[in-house]
């Protein structure tokens, strides 16, 4: 307590040392002039009393020093000194000052776009309350290594909640889309169905009205609806009696009871409608539906995920036991709600982290390399202070100030270089990434860039600061070179661990880019170009019985196929590469069944004829579907792909064969009339899988994606489109239009995201390293001018002059050329995950990368070496 207050004392005193010191000053003059008076009644004269009285006080300068330290903080007036002297000495060399805090900003500016993509994505905490005790749980198959992320069975989540210890709570939800409409205007909108404890459970409050009951989370009595807080601004005009009004969502009334939060969401920012689920629980869903929800759960207090993981594959033994026909080889995964949002996006952040990681250290070498040069022509000032007792922590601490100030007016820049480039990150960003986070530069980012600039600013100026002061003073004060050879040596040293760190920056960008260019050369088994997609989801209640759906999409695609430029128009329940995508179990005629967890599992699609033309996918065998096929009475037909028939039907004539799908309660059989080519299911980097293909009129969805395929640029006809569906039905909105271009490109996004910023960083890591090389070159040709010019004189050829200079720099850059492959090797395996149709240790991105890293580093060394080379040797010797 008592230094607190000496220190409160000291800080009152600094900031009021204006009238402190006038009234010390009025003090001292009281006590000399009463010691002169007492000389002058001594006989003294007046010039010796004065003298003599200031020789008893002691002099009135070290006086108020004295008292300065006492009373005061003088460390903060002498850091508010060495301040100012860093700001005019910065100011007066602007050339030095841009250079160096250009290379910091950069350096800060990635780093802090960066780490604001990661802190959302991984450190910001969830919205929700205690959010470490949300988690996911899914059903995953033991048969499929892929599958630990599976939806959900309505019956086992029911199981579930009723026996599980471990979990507070346990929710159910699914995503759909639905037509809100009144009857001026009509938009297709993400919803939500879910159980009425969900919100309760992630511990949000209403922004008006109220949540689900139970009572109203039951069939036939879930007719109420909550909006979100931006559809209630955007639609409704923020209305306040909006609590009771009646909407339309496809075309059945709903009641809205609530408003949600401003920016609530859960999973998926695009919601902007939650109702309830209405599951039954008298109802056998593990007879009469598939695996199709999402369950998240709340842990007991004091509970962690492994134990609650324990207890779910516990039960999930024993509903395998009770129904071995639908749970056979099906077991539970429970990972944090944290973990599911992030998924495979963590490796690739925490690789794009480590690499600004690496471009901030070779931006610290760069700048640290500059202050050296600037400290050596500094020498004789630091000679001089000493010279008048200025100690060396003295002298350090001005010129780690000077680097600190430097690194913050970088940082500054870099903050706002980095608001920038979050913008193009978000752009560029995956929408797995951006869709689920909360991505922005708030007070927690800017004290990070704060910090790690002044960080920054302490590492790269503590070495110069060290060097600086090191020095013999006499020698330096006849301006002799005695500690060039060290300070020179440091400065290769640095150059060298930036060629290093840009080896492996460039190792690793190669590797990303290869994949990058492997994966786009994958053929995704359909021809994308010029080829649009759009999303009709037509009410099912409005369009009853389910034949009308077929024919409001049959003569929709009829007018679609005669607009100018459209060659041929088809649809499909599911758009390939789009996410979502529907399985179940097939059988083949004649066969007897499979065993319980040996069933065959295909991908369904239900597609409108013309759609293999449309899409450009291959008829290996047979023939396509035909307006007859899709008739409502005509035989059951269906179409495979050249996965399913040399999976399941290998040895088996494909086009004899009578198969059928566990898709209704009936799973009638049905010949197939073609084979056709593959489509990868989802990523270019997974392999096809089996697909069974229903005509639209035996297996009916009222949501469809119809596909144009054009002459010229699909785009010109999304309104022509829109008009034709509106004539049919002016309720009816169209969503998503984009061209199938763009929904393969959404597929590479995760892959283009890293290897597009870390070629970036690459780059910029390379052309800082040139920079360096340059610079301790041309430091050193300019220190060794009249060597190099005594040289020339005495016969040495420009070539010899050149070519030692560009070896003594050759040494540096390869020495770190080996030292950065070694270090790429190392961390090669971090990569593993990331890459497709490359190796971690590809030995022709080994060789390419350092060939190249180093043809620029030559290359920037033979330009100071050139001018060396040049000098005129009596030009050189007049130098002093």
């Amino acid at each position: 307590m008592r230094a607190l207050r000496v220190l409160l004392l000291r800080l009152g005193n600094f900031l009021g040392q204006s009238r402190r010191e006038r009234e010390f000053q009025e003090e001292l003059e009281a006590h000399l002039q009463m010691h002169i008076d007492d000389n002058l009644r001594a006989g003294m004269t007046e010039a010796e009393a004065r003298r003599e009285a200031l020789l008893k006080l002691g002099g009135v300068e070290p006086l108020k020093e004295s008292m300065r330290d006492r009373w005061t903080l003088a460390w903060l007036e002498t850091w508010g000194q060495d301040l100012r002297y860093s700001l005019r000495s910065l100011r007066r060399n602007p050339g030095y000052s841009t250079t160096a805090a250009l290379s910091i900003a950069l350096g800060i500016g990635a780093s802090v776009s960066i780490f604001t993509v990661a802190d959302g994505v991984l450190l910001r905490p969830l919205p929700y309350r205690d959010p470490a005790r949300l988690m996911m749980i899914w059903e995953a198959n033991h048969k499929h290594v892929d599958s630990t992320q599976n939806v959900v069975s309505p019956g086992n989540y029911l199981d579930w909640r009723a026996r599980t210890r471990t979990f507070q709570q346990i929710a159910a939800f699914r995503y759909l889309n639905s037509v809100l409409s009144d009857g001026h205007r009509a938009e297709e909108l993400k919803k939500q169905a879910m159980t009425a404890n969900l919100l309760p459970m992630l511990g949000v409050q209403p922004y008006r009205g109220r949540f689900f009951t139970e009572e109203e989370d039951r069939p036939g009595r879930d007719t109420v609806i909550l909006i979100s807080h931006r559809l209630w601004q955007s639609w409704f005009g923020g209305d306040e009696s909006i609590l009771g009004r009646k909407v339309m969502i496809n075309s059945t009334p709903r009641t809205i009871i609530g408003v949600m939060p401003p920016g609530f969401y859960f999973r998926n920012r695009e919601t902007d409608l939650w109702e309830p689920f209405g599951i039954d629980p008298a109802r056998n869903y593990r007879q009469t539906s598939g695996r199709y929800i999402m369950v998240a759960g709340r842990l007991n207090p004091g509970v962690t995920r492994d134990q609650a993981h324990a207890e779910m594959t516990a039960i999930a033994s024993q509903l395998e036991a009770a129904n071995p026909g639908f749970n056979k080889n099906w077991t539970v995964n429970v990972e944090s709600l944290r973990d599911s949002l992030v998924g495979n996006t963590r490796s690739s952040l925490l690789v794009l982290l480590g690499s600004v990681g690496l471009l901030l250290l070779v931006a610290c070498a760069n700048v640290a390399n500059l202050m050296l040069a600037r400290c050596a022509s500094r020498r004789r000032e630091m000679a001089v202070r000493a010279s008048m007792g200025a100690g060396r922590w003295r002298v350090m601490r001005q010129l780690l100030t000077e680097s600190v100030v430097l690194s913050l007016i970088g940082g500054a820049s870099g903050i706002l270089l980095a608001r920038w480039l979050v913008l193009g990150l978000l752009i560029l960003a995956p929408k797995a990434l951006t869709g689920m986070a909360d991505i922005r530069i708030d007070l927690r980012i800017i004290v990070f860039a704060v910090g790690l600039s002044t960080l920054s600013g302490l590492l790269f100026g503590f070495a110069p600061a060290w060097t600086a002061t090191r020095f013999n003073l006499f020698e330096v004060m006849r301006q002799s070179g005695g500690t060039v050879s060290r300070r020179g040596s440091l400065r290769a040293w640095l150059v060298g661990a930036e060629v290093a760190l840009s080896v492996i920056l460039l190792t690793g960008a190669g590797l990303l880019f290869q994949s990058l260019t492997g994966l786009q050369s994958v053929s995704s088994g359909l021809n994308p170009a010029n080829l649009l997609t759009f999303r009709v989801s037509l009410p099912a209640a409005k369009y009853k019985p389910e034949y009308r759906r077929t024919r409001f999409f049959t003569q929709a695609l009829a007018r679609l196929g005669q607009l100018p430029g459209v060659q041929s128009a088809s649809a499909v329940s599911y758009l390939p590469f789009d996410g979502d995508a529907a399985g179940t179990y097939t059988a083949i005629q004649g066969r007897p069944a499979p065993r319980p967890g040996e069933e065959l599992l295909a991908v369904i699609r239900t597609v409108m004829p013309g759609y293999f033309q449309t899409m450009g996918i291959p008829v290996q065998q047979g023939r396509d579907f035909t307006a007859a096929d899709n008739e409502e009475k005509s035989p059951m037909r269906f179409i495979v792909n050249e996965a399913y028939a040399k999976k399941f039907l290998a040895g088996t004539p494909a086009l004899s064969t009578s198969i059928n799908a566990l898709m209704d309660a009936t799973n009638p059989y049905g010949q197939i009339v073609g084979v056709v080519g593959d489509v990868r299911e989802g990523a270019l980097d997974k392999p096809a899988e089996p697909t069974i293909y229903y005509p639209h009129a035996r297996l009916n969805y009222p949501g469809m994606t119809l596909l144009l395929k054009t002459q010229s640029d699909p785009r010109t006809l999304i309104e022509p489109a829109r008009r034709i569906v509106q004539e049919l039905d002016p309720a009816q909105p169209i969503a998503e239009a984009r061209t199938m271009d763009e929904v393969l490109g959404e597929t590479l996004a995760r892959q283009r995201f890293s290897a597009l910023l870390l070629v970036g960083f690459s780059i910029l890591s390379l052309l800082l390293a040139a920079v360096g090389v340059y610079g301790v070159l041309a430091y050193s040709v300019t220190e060794r001018t009249r060597e190099i010019g005594l040289r020339l004189a005495l016969g040495a050829g420009p070539a010899k002059i050149t070519a030692q200079i560009v070896a003594a720099g050759a040494r540096f850059v390869l020495a770190g050329t080996l030292a950065g492959i070694a270090g790429a090797l190392a961390l090669a395996g971090l990569l593993q995950g990331l890459l497709y149709g490359v190796e971690p240790r590809d030995p022709a991105t080994f060789a390419v990368v350092p060939a190249v890293l180093l043809a620029v580093a030559l290359l920037a060394a033979y330009l100071p070496a050139r001018r060396a080379g040049r000098l005129d040797p009596m030009s050189a010797l007049r130098m002093d």
